[in-house]
This record gives C-alpha cells, sequence and structure tokens, in this order.
C-alpha cells in the first residue's frame, strides 16, 4: 500500500486570478507532475488555455513550472514523479521595462 503524498501548489498571476487562491493543498497516493497538470485543469478549466498549448499538443512553452523552488526543464515535464510535501509552482513570463 502506498502512502498519501501531500503536494502543494503555488499559484501566481493569472493562474491566482483563475482559482482566486495563491495556493492549495492535494493529496494522492502517487502522482507525476503531467497528472497533478491534469486534475488541476479538471478542477479549474479556465486554467486549460494558461497551460495547455494546443498547436503543439503540449505543455505551453509560455509558462515555467518549479518544483521546491527549481524551475523543470520542459522535456522532463511529463516524467516526474512528484514526491511528499513537494511545492509546485505555475509562473508566467516576467517582463521588464
Amino acid at each position: 500500500m502506498r502512502c498519501i503524498n501531500l503536494v502543494e501548489v503555488l499559484y501566481f498571476a493569472e493562474f491566482k486570478s483563475i482559482t482566486n487562491k495563491e495556493k492549495e493543498k492535494f493529496k494522492f497516493k502517487s502522482i507525476r507532475l503531467s497528472e497533478l497538470i491534469n486534475h488541476i485543469i479538471q478542477k479549474y478549466p479556465k486554467m486549460q488555455s494558461l497551460i495547455f498549448d494546443d498547436k503543439i499538443d503540449d505543455i505551453s512553452d509560455e509558462i515555467s513550472i518549479a518544483i521546491n523552488h527549481n524551475i523543470v526543464k520542459k522535456e522532463e515535464r511529463s516524467s516526474i514523479e512528484l514526491a511528499e510535501n513537494d511545492v509546485v509552482a505555475f509562473l508566467m513570463p516576467i517582463s521588464g521595462g
């Protein structure tokens, strides 16, 4: 029997506007980052257009995803298994001027 893992998700910018939350915790027996993303999109359908790029049939290049303050490389997003107490952040591009 697998233990229950608690994963915290941080929302910024438009993600925060859609969820009306700064953060949220989820409990899973085990989960990959890609499965967490699908779960979040099911819970918040408006996230689909921010997270997923239909043109490339993949997670948008416009967003960054960090796990425990480390940006996840695009090629690793689908294979990462989340662990107990991981903190996942969804980040929009930063512009300056």
